[in-house]
């Protein structure tokens, strides 16, 4: 099956993300790629310190 982008984003930086998530919002179909198997893992190679911060509900 092959299915139609209306957008293909390169990259997984926070801009990125960010755009993908107000894509998503208007419902266009996407996808996004990135060299790295998983979301952030460009941070987490550059600065060892980073952690995520979710608050507890």
């Amino acid at each position: 099956m092959n299915t139609a982008l209306d957008t293909l984003i390169i990259g997984g930086g926070q801009a990125r993300l960010a755009l993908g998530y107000h894509l998503r919002r208007a419902g266009q179909r996407f996808a996004l790629v990135d060299a790295h198997s998983r979301v952030g893992d460009a941070w987490r190679q550059r600065w060892a310190s980073l952690r995520l911060f979710i608050p507890r509900r």
